[in-house]
């Protein structure tokens, strides 16, 4: 991440103790087809409109958010997402995006001098597997050669993998292997949902075949021991406890933020707290965005566990500091590495 996006987010915690996230939908296009995950590729394709997006992030800055996660349908297909990038970065933000790893070299060259973050799905060790996963033939090869071509250009990538809960403890860690020895970069979990309905489409796979709780236990529980063990995983240990605790039935340490300081918006700039609740508002009858007022939203511990929004809510004034404790408790060996 470039240096004045770090200052940036250290800036926000300081003035105001937390970093708000807004993930932006920019299209519904999609070149894959991943069924165990969504049904975007299915929709009438949209493209937000590129003066709304910036109005959105007009908006957005004015209301104190930091971060602009980008994404889909896949990304990279948006007609505009250099612009729009570069846009949110002179309004200050730290930017990401995510793509299925067809986005194209000369996009990811476009992008180099203004994108912070890249995150690229990884959906197995397995090529063959992986490719059945999303319906796109080469789909490995060319997300392979994606990260090397943005590591080249200086970009933070990260791989992200949809943690399918009918695999193995051993796929989980074969898959992590591959992403931190093969590929060069950190794994990072994309938790399954269950299908719900979210703004212009609809979000999530069919899991009701498979024994999801148990199995997710083992599969998180394997990710988090990896982590320990000193594989390069990206996501909070606190998360992935908070994780293991719902699943168990405990209640969860950390409070879901969706809707205060993480929000959804989609590519006709509905706003959401996140994909699993019903609609807030639409942002073109708004100015300014805070406070929020969610008074409405109810945290459910095993449904309120999608990374994208459980894991930027720990940068919130409630759970920042014991988030950042309980991390570098975890494996003070390697922070200590890294500090030093």
């Amino acid at each position: 991440m470039k240096i004045n996006s770090v200052l940036g987010l250290v800036s926000s915690i300081l003035s105001t103790g937390s970093v708000k996230f807004a993930c932006i939908h920019l299209t519904t296009k999609c070149n894959a087809k991943c069924v165990d995950r969504c049904n975007i590729w299915s929709q009438k394709p949209i493209d937000m409109d590129l003066k709304e997006a910036k109005y959105a992030l007009d908006i957005l800055t004015k209301s104190g958010f930091r971060v602009a996660y980008f994404t889909g349908g896949e990304t990279g297909l948006y007609p505009h997402l250099a612009e729009i990038i570069e846009y949110a970065k002179k309004r200050g933000f730290v930017t990401s995006i995510t793509t299925n790893g067809t986005i194209e070299k000369a996009t990811l060259r476009s992008l180099k001098d203004n994108l912070d973050v890249l995150s690229v799905s990884v959906d197995h060790y397995d090529k063959h597997l992986w490719e059945e996963a999303k319906h796109h033939p080469g789909i490995g090869a060319k997300a392979e050669q994606t990260i090397r071509y943005a590591k080249a250009y200086g970009i933070k990538v990260y791989a992200i993998t949809f943690l399918n809960p009918s695999w193995s403890e051993n796929e989980v860690e074969k898959t992590i292997r591959y992403v931190n020895d093969e590929l060069g970069v950190s794994f990072t979990l994309s938790y399954p949902y269950v299908s719900s309905s979210y703004g212009s489409f609809v979000v999530g796979g069919d899991l009701r075949n498979v024994d999801f709780e148990s199995n997710m236990i083992n599969l998180v529980g394997k990710v988090l021991q990896m982590k320990a063990m000193g594989a390069k995983v990206a996501n909070a240990t606190c998360y992935l406890k908070d994780v293991i605790r719902a699943l168990n039935g405990k209640p969860m340490r950390y409070a879901c933020k969706a809707g205060k300081t993480v929000i959804a918006i989609d590519c006709n700039l509905n706003v959401f707290p996140c994909y699993k609740q019903k609609q807030l508002f639409n942002l073109r009858d708004k100015t300014i965005l805070t406070p929020l007022n969610v008074d409405n939203h109810q945290c459910d511990n095993k449904n309120c566990l999608i990374n994208g929004y459980k894991e930027p809510s720990l940068a919130s004034r409630e759970n920042l500091r014991s988030a950042i404790a309980e991390e570098l408790l975890s494996n003070p060996i390697f922070y200590a590495r890294l500090l030093l």
